[in-house]
């Protein structure tokens, strides 16, 4: 038996090629502040992400700051009109800006069934007919620049309890208004 030592052994030329080989010094301490430079960093991003998500949620705020509930419109509101067959919410507007829809009469349907189109016709010509005049001033047959249009509660709506139906009155293609039709 030889007692002769490893290749790679200490002292050594091949110890400072293997990977596993130790520095004959330790590494030298980092510099001061400078492992505030990464909390830094990621500080920042947070910040960014911060700051997108409130401009995110602002501009959806200022979109939707005149939506309302459709069921929530009043007399003389004035609102746009939406797309589509079923509306839930819309936007309003001052009446001086512009919009291209005004609310002449809000009631609650009277009947005990669901309106079928013949009933809510009538219930419209009894209803919202009068309104128009006493809102504008003049007999709505008198005023083929202006149409009158309503919503009224869906078949759920009914079920759950709504029975509000709103009139409003609108040029015939919707055109935009920028005044109040209330008296003119």
């Amino acid at each position: 038996m030889t007692n002769e030592p490893m290749p790679g052994g200490a002292g050594s030329p091949e110890q400072a090629a293997t990977p596993e080989a130790q520095p004959p010094f330790p590494p030298s301490p980092a510099p001061p502040g400078s492992e505030a430079a990464p909390a830094k960093s990621g500080r920042g991003r947070t910040i960014v992400v911060i700051g997108v998500i409130v401009a995110f949620l602002a501009i959806v705020l200022f979109l939707v700051r005149n939506n309302v509930s459709a069921d929530d419109l009043a007399v003389g509101d004035c609102f746009n009109i939406p797309d589509g067959v079923t509306v839930q919410t819309v936007e309003k507007h001052p009446c001086n800006e512009s919009h291209n829809a005004e609310v002449i009469f809000v009631g609650d349907y009277t009947g005990e069934t669901y309106p079928i189109s013949l009933s809510l016709e009538s219930f419209i010509e009894d209803s919202c007919v009068p309104a128009f005049e006493t809102y504008v001033g003049r007999a709505i047959d008198t005023e083929p620049e202006l149409s009158l249009g309503y919503f009224h509660p869906t078949r759920e709506g009914w079920d759950s309890g709504d029975r509000t139906i709103s009139c409003y009155i609108s040029q015939p293609d919707e055109s935009p208004m920028t005044e109040s039709l209330k008296g003119t």
